[in-house]
């Protein structure tokens, strides 16, 4: 009786773990008439003092809104490009800011150095983590010779087993370090990076926002100058 309770109490646990809701899809829409269309990204734009701001809406991922940029200076003058400026404005239905306060984008300037600092630390790690290796095996090698030469028959089964465990924790750093790099090199190199931007000349780059699901609409921010781009999307989601 009590194996069949933990049978069925098994079986209801795996029946309700296997009915999670799929998470809702979440798109934002240009809001204008001036669109035009690039491999499935729909971008829209404006300008402010000769410098012109296009932009997609190209995915969620998570916790971010990821934007594709192009920054076009037209102006006489030179342009600094700063990403950690851009800034998001979630409105409600009827287009009224949903707080007081703005969510900028987030700096791949201080990405890059955070997962630098990260990378030192698991360098040194890996460092110390060869010399345990050595020391474990060492100790192993120690271990099993004295337990050969004892003639103790009790002490046949004493054994370390250090460099198994210190082996799997430097392949866990290794592992650790990969992602870390893989990491930086797309913020490095596919995000819209701080650029003195010269006349005639444009850039472009992923813009990474965190996101504010509970938003009807949400406005883009470019700041030139003392002058801002504005550009709004609708917040439109969709049940799988």
């Amino acid at each position: 009786m009590k194996q069949s309770n933990i049978l069925f109490g098994a079986l209801c646990l795996i029946i309700f773990s296997s009915c999670s809701t799929p998470k809702e899809i979440i798109k934002l829409k240009p809001q204008s008439d001036k669109t035009s269309w690039f491999y499935g990204q729909e971008f829209t734009g404006d300008s402010v003092f000769g410098v012109i701001a296009k932009v997609a809406f190209d995915e969620i991922q998570p916790p971010y809104y990821a934007f594709d940029v192009e920054v076009v200076n037209r102006s006489n003058m030179d342009y600094l490009v700063d990403p950690s400026q851009m800034f998001i404005v979630p409105l409600d239905g009827s287009g009224k800011p949903l707080r007081g306060d703005t969510i900028h984008a987030i700096d791949p300037e201080e990405k890059i150095m955070d997962l630098d600092r990260k990378l030192s630390v698991n360098a040194s790690n890996r460092k110390n983590g060869l010399g345990l290796t050595l020391l474990a095996a060492g100790i192993d090698i120690a271990t099993g010779i004295a337990v050969l030469s004892d003639d103790n028959p009790r002490n046949d089964n004493l054994r370390t087993d250090l460099l198994p465990v210190a082996m799997a924790a430097n392949a866990d750093n290794k592992f650790v370090a990969q992602d870390l790099n893989e990491l930086r090199d797309a913020w490095k190199s596919t995000t819209l990076r701080k650029t003195t931007l010269q006349s005639g000349f444009s850039v472009h780059g992923k813009l990474l926002v965190p996101i504010f699901p509970d938003a009807s609409y949400i406005q883009l921010n470019v700041p030139v100058d003392n002058g801002l781009i504005k550009i709004n999307f609708m917040q439109v989601k969709f049940i799988p």
